[in-house]
């Protein structure tokens, strides 16, 4: 952006789970300013944590709850842009519903564009979460969203505008340049282990922690990889725990960059995170899928990984199984990935094309 006049470029606040301790969230945020790079975009983001995710990432700001603070950032900005994720679900409460409509409408009441790109729409089963969620989209300038089943999921909530089908932005993520020695031990190979909590009790971590002896068994390297270090800290020691101890891990990864040239020296990842899997596959790691939420079957299609294996009733047995179906498959998965990741990464950057036709300084309307 250098030789820009300040006045010439389009400020623009990023809305999302940014700076929350997510990766896949912060991965979001990176793959869309990498993609922007180059364009005389000011942007500024809303943070949980924004000290640190400006020290991290290099970009500006400020504290998502702090609605005196969203108001002066959005005064001179261009546009509101939701950067994707799956924010406008209640699959876990309504609280995040809640928080991004209520964006939505302070945005538009400043006469403000808003634009929502690559976005993972639903599961919204609440009465008001439908409401909410109609209300505030019918107000947006554009959505873009991530797979056709989010498309399904609005065409439920009665828009009927326009949507396009294009990509999650963490695809445009970049890893950070260091040395590509694959990760093992002796002729062992590594095997990422990306869990989430999910119902009651340990039953998760069992069916985890038990595939991990399996793979150390035979002659794999379990590693657990955290993609939220404020949810998944418990169930990864339970699995280590399980495991018997030996498990080495990927913990405290402080940016998407990082993890990615981590993830890209292994064998192989196991994964019930979505942007676990993108990760790994968009560095040409085959991603095998556990199926918690419709987000990861929509993956699974996309990428042509057959069926992602069900949350319910897993068990150490039917991940090993289905991990040796997987491995003597890896010739055409390999192959698969790298096309499919390909496609994925180009209809990702056609989210900034949309963004740019809302911009002023882009859309040759300034």
């Amino acid at each position: 952006m250098e030789g820009n006049n300040i006045a010439e470029l389009s400020k623009i606040v990023l809305a999302g789970y940014y700076g929350c301790g997510n990766m896949g969230d912060d991965a979001l945020l990176i793959g869309l300013l990498t993609a922007v790079r180059d364009l005389p975009i000011r942007p500024i983001a809303l943070a949980g944590e924004p000290e640190k995710l400006q020290r991290l990432l290099g970009v500006p700001s400020i504290d998502r709850r702090n609605f005196e603070a969203i108001g002066r950032a959005l005064e001179d900005a261009d546009a509101l842009v939701f950067g994707g994720g799956g924010i406008l679900q209640d699959a876990t409460s309504i609280a995040s519903i809640r928080y991004y409509t209520k964006l939505i409408h302070f945005a538009k009441k400043q006469g403000k564009r808003v634009v929502m790109l690559g976005q993972g729409v639903g599961p919204i089963t609440s009465y008001f979460g439908k409401q909410m969620a109609t209300n505030a989209l019918k107000l947006v300038d554009e959505i873009t969203v991530r797979d056709s089943g989010s498309l399904n999921v609005l065409r439920s909530l009665g828009i009927k505008r326009p949507v396009e089908v294009t990509a999650d932005l963490a695809w445009l993520a970049e890893p950070d340049e260091t040395p590509d020695a694959v990760f093992g031990i002796g002729e062992m190979k590594a095997v990422g282990i990306a869990a989430r909590p999910w119902g009651r009790g340990k039953a998760i971590a069992e069916a985890f922690g038990g595939f991990a002896h399996l793979l150390y068994k035979n002659q794999y390297v379990p590693v657990l990889v955290e993609m939220d270090n404020k949810m998944d800290t418990t169930i990864l020691d339970q699995i280590a725990k399980l495991h018997g101890g030996r498990a080495p891990d990927m913990r405290n990864i402080q940016t998407p960059g990082a993890l990615l040239s981590r993830l890209r020296r292994m064998h192989s990842v196991v994964a019930m995170r979505l942007h676990a899997g993108i990760l790994s596959a968009s560095v040409g790691v085959p991603p095998m899928m556990v199926a918690y939420d419709p987000k990861v079957n929509a993956f699974t299609s996309a990428m042509d990984l057959g069926s992602a294996i069900s949350v319910e009733g897993l068990t150490a047995d039917t991940l090993w199984a289905n991990f040796q179906k997987f491995e003597a498959e890896r010739p055409r998965i390999l192959e698969t990935i790298s096309r499919k990741a390909a496609e994925q990464k180009s209809l990702a950057l056609k989210n900034v094309d949309i963004l740019k036709k809302h911009l002023p300084s882009l859309s040759g309307s300034a």
